[in-house]
């Protein structure tokens, strides 16, 4: 396997298992009481660089990946099922937020909610922006960013 695909092997994963600490060990369940202020603000920032180098990682090697071998119709293809799979992960997140929005008892601009005040990214929301629904989309986006790329003109080629 080349450096190429095990850096790109080991900043998505070091970049996915920071989503799933963000999601399970710093946001706080909307049955507990925290006046700590976001800690998952410092864990974010220094995944970061890795979640930006696997997404950046990802885009180059599908551009490599498929602009050797044009074919339109794979490219297509591969493109048709990204795009429904994004759909399909938009619903899921949709579905996500609106549950925990209920959970917590409304959004910041509710005087019952659990997050009133707060504003849409606290310790309670945290994972309504990182969850594996969310890190799937983003690297799927960039997947077909770097499919689009490969397409060309018939009088390019």
């Amino acid at each position: 396997m080349s450096s190429r695909y095990m850096l790109w092997f080991f900043s998505l994963m070091v970049s996915y298992v920071g989503f799933y600490v963000i999601e399970h060990l710093f946001t706080i369940p909307p049955h507990k009481v925290s006046g700590n202020g976001n800690p998952g603000l410092l864990v974010i920032f220094l995944l970061f660089p890795f979640f930006a180098a696997s997404l950046y990682l990802t885009f180059i090697l599908i551009k490599a990946i498929f602009s050797t071998g044009l074919n339109i119709k794979r490219i297509a293809i591969i493109s048709s099922i990204a795009i429904l799979i994004c759909i399909i992960l938009t619903g899921l997140i949709i579905h996500y937020t609106n549950a925990l929005v209920h959970s917590l008892g409304g959004t910041p601009t509710s005087p019952d909610s659990r997050i009133y005040r707060f504003g849409w990214f606290n310790q309670y929301t945290n994972s309504l922006y990182f969850n594996t629904y969310t890190f799937l989309l983003i690297h799927i986006l960039s997947v077909l960013a770097g499919l689009l790329t490969c397409i060309r003109k018939p009088s390019d080629l």
